[in-house]
């Protein structure tokens, strides 16, 4: 008889979160879109680096000047070397931004990181730290990679096949995000009270205020684009840093540190896309 785990449960929770989000990704991304923020490169220029290179390398600052627990640090440098929000157009779309670079700007994301998050992983994770930069690459490309261009071949062969296929994949994509979520909080919410007091969690505010700030200021000289950049920077690619989380190490420090860091940029992200879409003159 096959023992379950908790954490078996977790980990296929996760898996089916992800493949789903970028799975969906692909169907709903069009070529128009992707060729449109492509055109646009010195924005997507300024874009990737902000996100690839700019905070990576602030949050590793940060976790070198304050001192903590290495789970922890390793937690905050996985999150922010994890570009790419599967939120990018949902955040667009409640700030009306623009929602077209907002899908542009995902998808290529999604590609590049295929090979950033590896990099940054070898770069800047502790030196006691067990991770395999290889295997890391090896997770993003089975299960970041292949069904976002799945989803993308589909769409641009089968455009009704994709039509059908999106709402229930959108769905279930959005059903396992929750799920995961309450059985994190369920399994993890002892070990996140304790990030209280730690600084980590004053940290990663300082990160995410430092994405939106950078994103922001080299978003383009329209707000539309400048909105999109600082919301999608800040959110970071919650889906792919949780999914390695939970395969790849096996300190609990940094599954429980990136939930935290997930919560804070995805929470404020969102709040400052509702304020931009309410108040925002356009």
């Amino acid at each position: 008889m096959v023992e379950i785990t908790v954490e078996a449960i977790v980990d296929f929770t996760t898996t089916i979160f992800v493949l789903t989000t970028m799975l969906s990704m692909g169907f709903e991304l069009t070529p128009n879109q992707l060729v449109a923020s492509l055109n646009k490169r010195r924005l997507m220029a300024k874009s990737l680096a902000v996100n690839i290179i700019i905070i990576p390398f602030f949050a590793y600052a940060l976790v070198i000047t304050f001192p903590m627990e290495t789970g922890y640090a390793a937690g905050i440098l996985l999150i922010a070397m994890a570009p790419g929000a599967p939120f990018g157009p949902k955040l667009a779309e409640i700030s009306a931004s623009d929602i077209a670079f907002a899908s542009g700007l995902m998808a290529v994301l999604g590609f590049v990181s295929v090979v950033t998050i590896p990099i940054t992983a070898a770069l800047l994770l502790p030196g006691d730290v067990t991770a395999d930069p290889i295997r890391i690459a090896q997770l993003v490309v089975v299960v970041q990679l292949f069904p976002l261009l799945a989803g993308l071949i589909i769409d641009a062969r089968c455009p009704s096949i994709a039509d059908r296929l999106y709402p229930p994949v959108q769905r279930l994509s959005d059903y396992s995000f929750v799920g995961l979520i309450v059985l994190l909080l369920v399994v993890y919410l002892n070990e996140m009270l304790l990030l209280v007091g730690t600084g980590t969690l004053f940290v990663s505010a300082i990160v995410v205020g430092a994405a939106i700030l950078f994103g922001y200021v080299l978003g383009g000289p329209e707000r539309s684009t400048r909105e999109v950049l600082a919301t999608t920077t800040a959110a970071r690619n919650a889906a792919i840093a949780l999914f390695i989380a939970t395969t790849s190490f096996a300190d609990p420090d940094v599954l429980t540190m990136v939930l935290a860091f997930s919560f804070t940029g995805v929470v404020v992200a969102g709040l400052l896309a509702a304020v931009w879409g309410r108040y925002g003159d356009r």
